[in-house]
């Protein structure tokens, strides 16, 4: 039985499949660069709309910080936005997604990150710029995402943690 990736086209039946919507599904299973396309249902249910706390840090608020998510010694700076995937960036055809967001960290020590799509094994990249002033205080931090999707972003930090739901 032949594999998916040297399947007859069923609109000709010759040779590999054509179909642009085909094609790409095929793509991400037959080892190519370009990434699965996200179940429409998973994308459906994500909700990446930002809802801050109640109640900030105090350091948090000296800051100048009035909306965050998150917990202990370590937050998510709320955007302007509605949505924490509103100022995502494409980084090109087929070459994924980019977002700048800041955290907040009481501690002294860099946080980890995690960026995992939901509802399947890709998984993203997130880098950290710590400011000239240090830590504790704001950090800069930059996600790239391999595809669109529904992604979770986790931070770590020695207290506590942090995670929003972003939508690419």
């Amino acid at each position: 039985m032949p594999n998916s990736c040297s399947a007859k086209n069923p609109v000709t039946g010759r040779g590999r499949v054509a179909a642009g919507a085909a094609l790409t599904v095929l793509a991400g299973a037959c080892g190519t660069a370009n990434p699965p396309v996200p179940a429409p249902s998973v994308l459906a249910a994500c909700d990446d709309s930002v809802h801050p706390a109640r109640d900030l840090p105090r350091a948090l608020r000296d800051d100048g910080i009035t909306q965050a998510v998150g917990a202990s010694d370590i937050w998510f700076v709320a955007p302007d936005e509605p949505a924490w995937g509103a100022s995502a960036q494409s980084l090109g055809a087929g070459k994924g997604f980019y977002l700048k967001r800041p955290l907040w960290t009481s501690s002294a020590k860099l946080p980890t990150l995690t960026v995992t799509a939901i509802g399947s094994q890709a998984t993203g990249k997130a880098s950290l710029t710590p400011t000239s002033e240090g830590l504790p205080g704001p950090l800069p931090m930059g996600i790239e995402f391999s595809s669109r999707g529904c992604w979770k972003i986790t931070a770590t930090a020695e207290k506590g943690q942090a995670e929003i739901t972003v939508k690419i």
